[in-house]
């Protein structure tokens, strides 16, 4: 029996073929959850059925999201399925009102180095001083004085801001970010390279200098390591989770499987 890959998943999925819709919504149906509570909190409440709507949408008009999908990795994938959640996401929940300009937010990183821009994204993402070295594979020490440095300048640039500031203008802030690409941005390639540690000084230098200075590069490389994590953290969905939303998919129940059988569909 050949092996699973993401490869032979996005190729069945654009055949329409149950068994790569069963992984699919296997592997990604709890991230997909996750990624809604923490930026579609308005949809958490009917949590079940937004994940459910966001496969519904990769299925929809002959599995259009996977024909148009081109990656070379399992990475590149999960970036391409995050911007899939977020435009459905989007649609779906009204954007909040922001409590902190991009402009603002650059007067708070001026001066900060790279990565500590990096750790700040990730705290206005809403993870904390022990949520984010794992992620970014930092000392809990970066993040909590990174922490402290921007409380203290968005108290003087916003005094009397609310204490959650940040992470209630998180969206906002992502979709300007979003807005600001450059013929210079930092290709996924170039993510990849950094975190394998595949990259020379050199184009190290190069990559962390454009991103100090671009925010659109700093939310993608911060979403590509919370990618990575996501996808080792979380467990997959098991057979009953999985079997309701293939369901709503249009797909007929499966056969039972042998003991044989479920141990490799899980390989």
């Amino acid at each position: 029996m050949a092996i699973r890959t993401i490869f032979l998943m996005s190729q069945d999925c654009t055949a329409g073929n149950r068994q790569g819709w069963e992984e699919f919504i296997r592997d990604y149906g709890g991230i997909s959850a996750r990624l809604i509570d923490r930026y579609f909190p308005t949809l958490s409440p009917e949590r079940d059925r937004h994940v459910t709507g966001l496969f519904e949408r990769a299925h929809a008009d002959s599995n259009a999201w996977f024909r148009n999908l081109r990656f070379t990795n399992e990475r590149e994938f999960m970036m391409a399925f995050r911007d899939l959640l977020f435009a459905y996401g989007r649609e779906m929940a009204r954007l909040p009102k922001p409590h902190l300009s991009l402009d603002q937010l650059r007067d708070i990183v001026k001066d900060l180095a790279c990565v500590e821009r990096e750790v700040l994204w990730l705290i206005i993402k809403g993870y904390n001083g022990q949520q984010i070295p794992p992620i970014l594979m930092n000392a809990t020490a970066t993040a909590d004085a990174v922490k402290k440095i921007a409380d203290e300048r968005l108290a003087r640039v916003m005094p009397g801001a609310a204490p959650d500031a940040f992470t209630l203008s998180a969206r906002v802030l992502m979709e300007e970010a979003e807005k600001m690409p450059s013929e210079q941005c930092v290709s996924l390639k170039t993510f990849n390279n950094l975190v394998n540690g595949q990259i020379t000084w050199r184009d190290r230098e190069l990559a962390e200098e454009h991103m100090t200075n671009c925010f659109r590069c700093i939310d993608r490389f911060t979403t590509f390591v919370e990618m990575i994590r996501l996808r080792k953290d979380i467990a997959p969905l098991s057979d009953s989770e999985v079997a309701p939303v293939l369901s709503q998919l249009g797909f007929p129940a499966a056969k039972p499987k042998g003991m044989f059988a479920r141990l490799f569909s899980r390989t």
